[in-house]
């Protein structure tokens, strides 16, 4: 929501942006930050909806949700972008009390399609689960900042980033490098980015770091590597292909829609990942053609041109309220 709110007020359009979360540094928008109240953990789940319900929007031309607008009314001047759908989080969640969640939300992911206003999805599988979506709009990538860098690491690399425990399945990641990378290649190094601490030899564990901090592991990356069971769309694959990284990827829908076999990266099985990674590895030739097309193919998701498609379904929803 960041980033396409710095590019439409780039455009030239006046934004507004409610969040629980602080203003970013480089914020070229209004900012209001709502304060999060709920004691509970199962009602601080609902209370982002009952506080955008409550909001006041009756000054603005366009009402753009990036979720959680399911108590809203519905409007001509409504937008919902759907980041995937909870469907699949439920489908893919590793325990029961997250699948149930999830499960919850997507009815409310329902009710929110079925009120007055545009819905956008992020890809064809997100549309898929909420085939009530009229409009597909990519998620973005500001390609001035992810750029490939002057050099990679000087040993085999592979960069991760997400939990190890989720769907992102980071510790299945984790186990075929020290089962099998670390033999084919006694040099190599696994780098991890997220929040559980993991260690091991060869694994380097970065935690949270900054953005910037995160463009440099990919640009050092000689592969970043994607073991997720689910993804909506799956920026970090746009962005590690942006910045140079070779890809390897578990193949899934939302990843299909970024990743095609054997042009821009690699799909494999968790049972093949091993094979994938050492293949990759050891292939220059093969990294390098992967690289190349995956720079080519990036440019379609330039955060830039994103927020031009939102602009020109905002311009559209504005022309229809004047006839």
């Amino acid at each position: 929501m960041h980033r396409l709110a710095n590019e439409l007020a780039a455009l030239g359009q006046q934004v507004t942006c409610f969040s629980f979360s602080e203003k970013p540094d480089d914020a070229r928008y209004q900012h209001v930050k709502l304060r999060a109240t709920a004691t509970s953990r199962v009602i601080a789940k609902f209370e982002a909806g009952y506080r955008f319900a409550a909001l006041k929007t009756g000054m603005y031309d366009v009402l753009h949700y990036h979720g959680d607008d399911y108590l809203c009314k519905g409007s001509g001047r409504r937008v919902r972008t759907y980041y995937g759908s909870a469907l699949y989080e439920a489908l893919n969640a590793r325990k029961i009390m997250r699948g149930f969640r999830q499960a919850v939300f997507y009815l409310l992911e329902w009710l929110s399609c079925l009120r007055r206003g545009q819905g956008v999805g992020i890809s064809k599988t997100t549309r898929r689960a909420l085939p009530l979506i009229k409009h597909i709009i990519p998620c973005g990538v500001p390609l001035s900042l992810y750029t490939p860098g002057l050099a990679k690491s000087p040993h085999p690399t592979i960069l991760f980033v997400g939990d190890l425990d989720s769907r992102k399945r980071g510790r299945l990641l984790v186990d075929v490098f020290q089962s099998v990378i670390v033999k084919a290649s006694h040099d190599a190094e696994l780098c991890i980015v997220g929040p559980q601490q993991c260690s091991g030899p060869g694994i380097v564990h970065k935690g949270r770091i900054t953005e910037q901090e995160l463009i440099d592991e990919y640009r050092r990356a000689w592969i970043y590597c994607c073991p997720s069971s689910y993804e909506g769309f799956g920026v970090p694959l746009c962005e590690a292909m942006a910045c140079g990284a070779a890809i390897v990827a578990c193949d899934n829908g939302g990843v299909r829609e970024i990743v095609s076999h054997n042009y821009n990266g690699l799909l494999c099985t968790p049972e093949t990942l091993g094979a994938a990674l050492c293949r990759l590895l050891s292939d220059t030739i093969l990294r390098a053609r992967l690289v190349a097309n995956g720079s080519a193919f990036v440019k379609r998701f330039d955060m830039g041109e994103i927020a031009r498609d939102y602009l020109r379904l905002y311009q559209s929803i504005q022309k229809a309220s004047t006839l």
